[in-house]
Formats: C-alpha cells, sequence, structure tokens
C-alpha cells in the first residue's frame, strides 16, 4: 500500500523470485500460499531497489507454529524469530501475521530477521551495513552508539530492544526505516538518511505522498 504505482510491479516480481528460488518449511505447522508470500514480502521490502538482489546467504526459513524458546521447543515463548549465521532464519507465524497486520507500529520480526541476515559477514553478524566504503562504515558504527545511548535514555522512536548490541540496533532500526518512516526522519534524520540511500528508498516521502503526517 505504501510503494508508488511504478515500484509495485517490481516488488511482485521481486516476491515471485524469491518464492520460486527459496526453501519455506513449517515446524509444527502446515505452510500456506498465503505464509510464503508474506515471507518472501519481508525480503523483498529489503531487496526492492537491488536489482535481483539473490538473498545467497539464505538456507532457509523455518516458519514456527508458535513463538519458541532458546531450545527450539515450543514449552517457553522467548522468541519470535531467530536468524543463523549458517543462513537459517526461523520465524513464529502468529507473529509474522502480526506484523503484517499493524503495518505502522515499528515492529516486524520479517524484516528484523532477514535485516539480521543481510547483515550476515562470514559466519557472524557485525551490525554494519554490508558494502559500505570504510568511511560510511565509521560513520555508521559512531552513529549507531549515539542512537543506542538515546534509546537507554526513553529519547528513540526505535524499538529500544535496539539498545542490547548494535547488531540489534541495525535490525530494529531497519524495522523503524520502513514501518515508522515519517517518525524515524523526524526524530533521528542521520539513521534515516542513512538508510534511505543504502536501500535506495524513501518510504518517508511515499507516505508524503499519500498524506500522511
Amino acid at each position: 500500500a505504501r510503494l508508488p504505482d511504478g515500484l509495485r510491479q517490481a516488488f511482485e516480481e521481486r516476491v515471485q523470485a524469491f518464492l520460486a528460488e527459496k526453501r519455506i518449511t513449517g515446524v509444527g505447522a502446515v505452510v500456506t500460499d498465503e505464509l510464503r508470500v508474506l515471507v518472501a514480502a519481508s525480503a523483498a521490502t529489503l531487496s526492492l531497489a537491488w536489482n535481483a538482489y539473490p538473498w545467497d546467504q539464505l538456507a532457509e526459513v523455518l516458519l514456527y507454529a508458535r513463538d519458541f524458546d532458546r531450545d527450539y521447543s515450543f514449552e517457553g515463548r522467548e522468541l519470535a524469530g531467530e536468524a543463523h549465521p549458517w543462513g537459517t532464519i526461523i520465524i513464529s507465524i502468529p507473529t509474522l501475521q502480526l506484523s503484517f497486520d499493524d503495518p505502522g507500529d515499528g515492529y516486524h520480526v520479517g524484516l528484523h530477521e532477514f535485516a539480521h541476515l543481510m547483515d550476515k559477514v562470514g559466519t557472524h553478524f557485525d551490525g554494519i551495513l554490508p558494502g559500505l566504503d570504510e568511511a560510511r562504515s565509521r560513520q555508521w558504527v559512531a552513529l549507531a552508539a549515539r542512537e543506542m545511548e538515546l534509546m537507554r535514555r526513553g529519547q528513540s522512536v526505535i524499538d529500544p530492544y535496539g539498545a542490547e548490541s548494535p547488531v540489534e540496533f541495525l535490525a530494529v532500526a531497519v524495522e523503524a526505516f520502513f514501518e515508522r518512516p515519517l517518525a524515524l526522519r523526524r526524530g533521528h534524520g542521520e539513521v534515516y538518511a542513512m538508510l534511505r540511500d543504502y536501500f535506495g528508498q524513501d518510504p518517508a516521502a511515499w507516505d508524503e505522498g499519500r498524506g500522511l503526517r
């Protein structure tokens, strides 16, 4: 709904390519076409402006019937999603559905976990936007440190979970960029500008074009 008309066809093509190429498996659940599309849409949102981005670092998406614990069982409900350095993403189905039910709350487990996977460098995550030159990488690291301090003080529109580490900061900043772009641009303009340039997308401008403020 947010995308300008000219980008909707490209988005649909990215979704179709993802569905044709990637494995999505249910754990304690049947994976419907709708769920497959929600997973693909999460990835395609990030890579929309990157021509035919292959998501080569992705091995498989596991859709769990509900939130899970750190032993990957359903006994506890500590986690709604997790991305592993070896390329597997785990996502709770109910939380994924809720993420799409409210596209403006700043929380989206699909965007969050694919942002982690995007951040994969070899066998680990480092919390730095991949592909930046040295100067821009240093700029991002310094910016993340300042923003994490604002989170700790309760002075950020970004999910305070991002204060846990630079890796989590990157993931929640990506969520805010796509879900609360106007608020992010207004309150954290430098974060917004870096993500706008990196993703090649301007969702705040798109929201303004729809009459939102």
